[in-house]
């Protein structure tokens, strides 16, 4: 028997399926309470939140922060530079200061994004910031769903824990060839794949949080970190499958914003890439493995 939730948290909708025989309220309420304390420490757009305080110059000091951090700086550097944390500024300025729905104006342009390892000094648990501001909102979301699928694991129970197309699948085996069946839809609604998926998959689009610039140019949420402007990518859409949820994520946005190019080093780590280019055609690398 299946149990399902869906709950509004990150600015996205989360939607957990769990299989069991029984009350399973208790678990699917940690996975609540797990996205709300993520988002209490790491959301931007809370003045109460660790990561306002940081980017205010103040010290952090707490395990959970710095181990976010520490994601962030490896993905820096598995994505070849390309993920990088400290693009706040350039968001910022193109407008993109405030939850998307409130989105409003901005400029393009070109902004400098600092090195992260030059940025973040990270002593145990204790983080804080040379220069610049931080976003962690690119590898958090991810993460969180990795640690909710790890609390239900813990439990026993098969689940699904999908935040906005950043998904993670444990336990028991449903579709043929094994894994949750799920599917990756364009940016049209239409199906670009559909299948079981027995680990992590996530999704990154530029064709969903666009906006008008004061002098009307159109800008969307993925900074070219090489430019500080938003990417002017070959792909609308990018779906990456992997081991982890996080890291997948970083995947996702990384090849979006780079092309082509940086899908050698996502498959030597294990990951498979899905994209769609702007006409809908798919590019698969990987991906039928």
């Amino acid at each position: 028997m299946q149990t399902y939730d869906r709950f509004r948290a990150m600015d996205t909708d989360v939607d957990v399926t769990v299989e069991a025989e029984g009350f399973v309220a208790d678990a699917l309420l940690s996975v609540r309470l797990l996205f709300e304390e993520q988002e209490a420490i790491f959301s931007r757009f809370r003045q109460t939140s660790l990561l306002s305080a940081l980017n205010r110059g103040e010290v952090v000091r707490d395990a959970r922060f710095a181990e976010a951090c520490r994601l962030a700086i490896e993905a820096f550097e598995f994505t070849r530079g390309i993920f990088n944390p400290m693009v706040l500024p350039a968001l910022a300025a193109a407008g993109y200061d405030r939850t998307f729905a409130e989105v409003t104006g901005g400029s393009l342009r070109p902004q400098p994004v600092p090195d992260p390892r030059d940025s973040l000094v990270i002593e145990g648990d204790t983080v804080r910031l040379r220069s610049g501001a931080l976003d962690l909102g690119g590898i958090v979301k991810g993460w969180t769903v990795d640690l909710a699928a790890g609390l239900l694991a813990e439990r026993g129970l098969p689940a699904l824990v999908n935040a906005g197309g950043d998904l993670r699948a444990v336990g028991d085996e449903e579709g043929e060839g094994g894994g949750w069946l799920v599917e990756v839809t364009g940016p049209g609604g239409a199906v670009a794949w559909s299948g079981p998926c027995a680990g992590a998959m996530a999704t990154s689009t530029i064709a969903r949080r666009r906006w008008r610039t004061n002098d009307g140019s159109e800008a969307h949420h993925l900074i070219d970190p090489r430019t500080g402007l938003p990417a002017q990518s070959p792909f609308v859409q990018v779906t990456v499958r992997g081991e982890l949820t996080w890291r997948a994520e970083a995947w996702a946005k990384s090849i979006l914003i780079a092309g082509e190019d940086l899908v050698p080093a996502a498959l030597d780590d294990g990951y498979a890439v899905l994209a769609l280019c702007a006409d809908g055609s798919p590019r698969s690398r990987g991906w039928e493995k």
